[in-house]
């Protein structure tokens, strides 16, 4: 039952309550007083008949001398207030406790940080419903917290090796007795770990995004993008070859990070081509499709190839991060679409990216 049914019923039934007990306590005040007066200036009922249709002479004085009435009735007619008060004050109690709980749990993960609390619901109510609303935005936070604990960890581990071979690097060349070649070759080695360190900077700050900003959604022709990002991807990788087809196609969405993730799904197909090799790439009703014509996936990386700072072992050699298929995936289920790996057939990864068009 809805709350503000139950609130008004249990209101009216107060009042109904009320007002019986006052009737009732009337009806029995005057019943009494009329009793003692026709029982001492009457005589007993029997004797009334006697005087035809008129009562006695005495009674009619006593309750003409009656005047203490009124405050018994003052007292009933308080004692009623107060009953309707007391019976509407449970009646709200019982029917406000949901947000006791509410406000209990609000307090104790304002406290504690402990974003494990819930409330328990029952009933179909406004309060009920408040209280799964809660409970829902309590779900959100938790998994929003993990997830950041869990970058943060991935990241400081991830960042570990690089900080380490650069410190070794510039410590080799800050004794300055290294031969020429050999100096060159550390000076190298730093700009490469200083390039692969800011690579993965980048990725890290961008995983950290939480939901794209409504201010920056806009109309984005997704097939336009799509073009631009395979002519700089084929400047990028010059030893990869490119075919695209791409029908006009509008969805919603931030430009910047939509390009993001086009790029870095052409740059992890071109990554895993062999030298020459096509990398085909479709755009249909809102459906991008990337194929390479590499080694493929193993049955056991599949499921982990969009989990951060995840690398199949046969990847750990080239060059990367780890973290550009979770953009893909992030920037994806931001935008309310999903995103798969499978094999290609006859070889090599196939990616489908379906975004909602409009």
């Amino acid at each position: 039952m809805k709350l503000r049914w139950r609130l008004a019923m249990a209101s009216a039934l107060a009042a109904a309550v009320s007002v019986i007990v006052v009737i009732v306590a009337a009806y029995v005040i005057t019943c009494r007083r009329v009793e003692w007066a026709m029982d001492h200036y009457g005589g007993a009922y029997e004797s009334y008949g006697g005087y035809g249709d008129r009562p006695p002479n005495g009674v009619l004085a006593a309750l003409a001398d009656v005047d203490d009435l009124g405050w018994p009735f003052v007292a009933v007619a308080f004692g009623g207030l107060v009953l309707s008060g007391a019976l509407g004050w449970l009646a709200a109690r019982a029917a406000l406790r949901p947000v006791n709980a509410l406000k209990d749990a609000a307090g104790r993960v304002a406290t504690t940080r402990d974003l494990t609390t819930r409330i328990d619901v029952a009933g179909d109510d406004e309060l009920s419903s408040l209280a799964r609303s809660f409970n829902a935005m309590l779900d959100a936070l938790e998994r929003s917290a993990k997830s950041q604990k869990r970058l943060v960890a991935d990241a400081s581990h991830e960042l570990r090796t690089p900080l380490t071979a650069l410190r070794t690097n510039v410590e080799l060349l800050m004794r300055g007795d290294l031969p020429q070649e050999v100096h060159e070759e550390v000076s190298r080695a730093v700009m490469s770990g200083l390039e692969e360190l800011t690579a993965l900077v980048s990725d890290v700050v961008e995983l950290a995004r939480d939901e794209e900003p409504a201010v920056l959604v806009e109309s984005v022709r997704l097939d336009e993008l799509v073009e631009r990002e395979v002519a700089r991807a084929a400047r990028h990788w010059p030893s990869t070859a490119y075919s695209v087809s791409a029908e006009p196609t509008v969805v919603r969405g931030v430009p910047d990070r939509l390009a993001r993730a086009v790029a870095n799904l052409l740059d992890n197909a071109a990554k895993y081509s062999p030298a020459g090799g096509l990398v085909e790439v479709s755009l249909r009703g809102g459906v991008l499709t990337v194929r390479d014509h590499g080694p493929g996936i193993s049955a056991d990386d599949l499921p982990h190839v969009f989990d951060r700072f995840y690398r199949a072992p046969s990847a750990r050699k080239l060059p990367g991060s780890g973290l550009g298929l979770a953009i893909v995936g992030q920037v994806v289920d931001s935008h309310g679409g999903s995103v798969s790996a499978s094999p290609a057939p006859g070889g090599g990864t196939l990616v489908r990216l379906a975004l909602p068009v409009g």
